[in-house]
């Protein structure tokens, strides 16, 4: 009896370990996704860049994060191939209304695969949502990435984002104005 009694005991230690834990590996989890999602996003501003000579262009503001949100859907609309908001990819849409049939040809705009809110209507953790009436792109915490880009001939010293090129970033799950809390970020540049 003492032995069952022993080895019962373990096992709820183990249980209580392993649940403990269980929050720290879903967040390890989430930050993968947006890493990867992340990496799909640089690499279609990089073909977009090289495809119009320029990455896409956000006006700002001044506000960093409202203006890093609102980029979120200049992400969705050059990237996803939606360029009308409809939800679904404009050559898939004009192929139906023509002959069924999409040609490579015609698929040329899309820089980011499965972008649109069309394939990610059934997903969990969708990589596009519509939100405040706008398609954006979101991560896999819920919250939009955040993106800026300036025109290439703005000076340093007049500069609103770390890079030269574009600012990439996901707040993950913290408070976007909580400067202590900016560290755990995923962004692609160097923090300080």
């Amino acid at each position: 009896m003492i032995e069952l009694m022993v080895v019962v005991g373990i096992m709820v230690i183990l249980a209580g370990m392993l649940i403990a834990s269980l929050p720290g590996i879903q967040s390890r989890v989430n930050r993968n996704k947006v890493e990867a999602l992340m990496a799909e996003l640089e690499s279609g501003l990089s073909k977009y860049q090289i495809e119009y000579g320029a990455f896409p262009q956000n006006p700002l503001t001044g506000d960093r994060d409202t203006d890093g949100i609102k980029g979120a859907g200049i992400l969705y609309k050059y990237l996803s191939g939606d360029y009308d908001l409809s939800g679904t990819i404009d050559a898939i849409e004009a192929a139906e209304s023509e002959n069924g049939v999409v040609g490579e040809d015609q698929m040329e705009e899309v820089f980011v695969p499965n972008l649109d809110i069309a394939s990610n209507v059934d997903s969990k953790t969708p990589r596009s949502t519509e939100r405040g009436g706008e398609p954006q792109v979101m991560d896999s915490y819920g919250n939009p990435f955040r993106y800026l880009a300036e025109p290439p001939n703005i000076s340093e010293k007049d500069r609103n984002t770390y890079n030269p090129t574009y600012d990439l970033w996901s707040i993950t799950d913290t408070d976007p104005n909580d400067e202590e809390e900016q560290a755990r970020h995923i962004t692609n540049w160097q923090s300080n």
